[in-house]
């Protein structure tokens, strides 16, 4: 079975190493994070299968951090607060969490609401195929084999070919393609994204000017074919 990641992001560094050392007991990879940056710089790079998030940090909040990984990424958010109004969860809820979980907790209780949010969601690092089987994908490994033959990607490449493929029949609009790969800051740069896509197309495509994997729905952004 995968190991699971789980990115753990408060900015107390005691309780995050508490908690470290839980997870890694139970067998889990843990990351860490200091804040909502960090975060969603984390979650864009590592790819973790869960997020242990909490409200109150510098930087960027937890609420605000729930809400940007939502418009790139479904992974699992259980949230960690001192404030455990029933309006706050309910914020934490709307903005996309998918747990919430009151400060002082019980360890035994957080490593529980884990497992039963993992159980709901396929691993990050699962085998990943399109392109009606030509793109495979080991995530293990980090490796791509177009057509039975491995070949060479930048990490910015991969991160975005993993994405379409996470997608595969679906249109991929530009921002949020821009978002998830390169962050908030790039994603009015379709320019930027098309020479990306060119290059992906080079190393995907028996003929790159004319695809027939990787299409481009014009004014909307990319589709690459199931």
């Amino acid at each position: 079975m995968d190991q699971r990641t789980i990115l753990v992001v408060d900015d107390d560094s005691n309780l995050r190493e508490l908690v470290r050392i839980n997870l890694e007991h139970e067998g889990y990879k843990v990351e860490q994070a200091r804040n909502g940056l960090e975060c969603l710089e984390m979650v864009r790079e590592r790819r973790p299968d869960l997020v242990v998030l909490d409200v109150a940090m510098p930087e960027m909040d937890g609420v605000e951090a729930c809400a940007k990984i939502r418009e790139f990424s479904q992974l699992p958010i259980l949230m960690l607060t001192a404030r455990v109004r029933s309006q706050d969860i309910v914020t934490g809820l709307d903005h996309g969490a998918d747990d919430y979980l009151g400060k002082p907790f019980n360890m035994d209780e957080l490593l529980a609401r884990i497992r039963a949010l993992l159980r709901r969601s396929p691993s990050a690092n699962r085998p990943l195929s399109a392109g009606e089987g030509e793109i495979e994908i080991d995530q293990q490994k980090r490796e791509v084999r177009v057509r039975g033959n491995l070949i060479d990607l930048t990490p910015t490449e991969y991160q975005l070919l993993v994405m379409l493929t996470e997608h595969a029949g679906s249109v991929v609009e530009h921002e949020t393609l821009l978002r998830a790969v390169w962050g908030q800051e790039y994603t009015r740069d379709n320019d930027y994204l098309k020479v990306y896509i060119w290059h992906l197309r080079r190393k995907l495509e028996e003929d790159p000017r004319n695809p027939r994997l990787l299409l481009t729905e014009w004014g909307v952004g990319y589709r690459l074919v199931t």
